[in-house]
């Protein structure tokens, strides 16, 4: 307990640090291009990896997806994936601080791109959606590894 005790340099308290709690959310319902995981009452969160597995829909034009972080009402970062997916296809996505940002699919079907790190308080959202909204039957699993402390807790 004593290793978890920090002293706070702006005021001189000494505050209890939480270690590390990686925990997964995940939404994989079926027949929805879009996705919201929001951080819960009494929590803070630091995004440390998104996957999503997309299947679109035969015909119709291509999804480009994106991520947008923030409140419901602000938006405090957005991106968008650096290739768009055909109709008919599966792809998976992939986001982490330390991965590049690719301009394309690689030959099995997978992209990257490159998070910001960001302290999440309760009811800031992590979005993921199709921007042109082309196919509502199209399905998307998404997975979020964060890492979830009490609210107040220091990182």
């Amino acid at each position: 307990m004593a290793e978890n005790i920090k002293v706070n340099k702006a005021t001189g308290d000494e505050v209890y640090v939480e270690g590390e709690n990686f925990t997964q959310k995940s939404d994989v319902v079926i027949n929805e291009n879009s996705k919201v995981q929001t951080v819960p009452s009494g929590k803070t969160w630091v995004l440390q990896f998104l996957t999503i597995k997309y299947i679109s829909e035969a015909g119709g034009s291509a999804r480009q997806l994106a991520i947008e972080i923030g409140d419901g009402t602000n938006l405090l970062w957005p991106k968008n994936f650096g290739a768009t997916q055909a109709g008919g296809l599966t792809r998976n996505y992939y986001a982490a601080s330390d991965l590049p940002d690719d301009n394309a699919f690689d030959s099995d079907g997978r992209i990257r791109m490159q998070l910001e790190a960001h302290v999440l308080p309760a009811g800031y959202t992590v979005k993921v959606y199709d921007v042109d909204n082309r196919d509502a039957t199209d399905d998307m699993e998404l997975r979020l590894i964060v890492d979830e402390r009490n609210a107040g807790a220091m990182l």
